[in-house]
């Protein structure tokens, strides 16, 4: 049925018709980029975006950590406004940060630029290494889920971990995963090498060039904030984009850390065993 009072503006006024978009105008809500794992991200004009994917236990845990370091972070991390979850998905609605992910701005950038960036990347999370918690774990106190750090057990789709509250503690749960690589004596030796992983320090836990954003060839925001929670002091600097590591400042740098958890990560991943 028609309604009962119709707006009869356009049909009334002689050359009076309803404005319309221009033809050659890009749509103000289009799909940005597709992930794996079903993700999705749309834009919402020009001051939103809409993130999609599949639902699990702990979807929220990005909105907790986002909106948590956006009262901190003056402007550089976009607050989520709206989250939900529909059947096997979530869904997010986030401020727009202006500019672009480092990755798509590199061939306009120079190697002066470059260093900038990394600068200023550096200081801001040498801000965030300021606030720190007595256990390694997520904001939500779960066991910290970066399954870069600690690989999920074998027969398991998650990292069946306890919380961390001492640099022994970190030793013995990373020695866990490849005590069925290596000989006894040299499993003890490289865990003794650990560098310390005290305090446990508030980290990104992503840091690469899709989720650092630039503008005219500066730092402008960082986003996705899935990961983030209390790491060794060390696992920011480790876990970072290569593209930026010689750039970013001498105190977030851990070239000891770097190096033994290479060899770390080596083992892990290998096939074979007692070394």
């Amino acid at each position: 049925m028609p309604a009962r009072f119709p707006d009869k503006t356009f049909l009334t006024q002689p050359g009076a018709a309803e404005p319309q978009p221009q033809s050659n105008a890009e749509p103000s809500c289009k799909l940005l980029v597709t992930k794996p794992g079903g993700r999705s991200v749309w834009s919402l004009g020009s001051k939103y975006i809409l993130k999609e994917r599949g639902y699990y236990p702990g979807s929220e845990l990005e909105v907790t950590n986002t909106n948590f370091i956006a009262n901190k972070a003056k402007g550089r991390v976009p607050r989520i406004v709206a989250s939900w979850r529909e059947g096997d998905r979530f869904f997010s609605v986030q401020e727009r940060i202006e500019g672009e992910p480092l990755e798509d701005a590199l061939p306009k950038l120079t190697k002066e630029d470059l260093a900038r960036i990394g600068k200023q990347v550096g200081e801001f999370i040498i801000e965030l290494r300021s606030i720190t918690r007595p256990q390694m774990q997520m904001m939500d106190g779960r066991p910290v889920i970066d399954r870069r750090l600690f690989k999920p057990l074998p027969g398991s789709a998650h990292a069946s971990y306890s919380i961390c509250t001492s640099h022994d503690q970190v030793a013995a749960n990373l020695a866990y995963s490849i005590r069925h690589l290596v000989k006894p004596e040299t499993l003890y030796t490289l865990m003794a090498k650990m560098p310390s992983a005290m305090p446990f320090t508030f980290s990104h836990s992503d840091l690469h060039e899709g989720n650092i954003m630039v503008k005219d060839g500066n730092f402008v925001g960082l986003i996705d904030w899935e990961l983030a929670g209390f790491y060794p002091r060390w696992w920011e600097f480790v876990n970072s984009c290569e593209l930026l590591s010689d750039y970013l400042p001498a105190e977030l740098q851990d070239q000891d850390a770097l190096a033994w958890f290479r060899v770390y990560h080596t083992i892990r991943e290998s096939q074979g065993g007692n070394q």
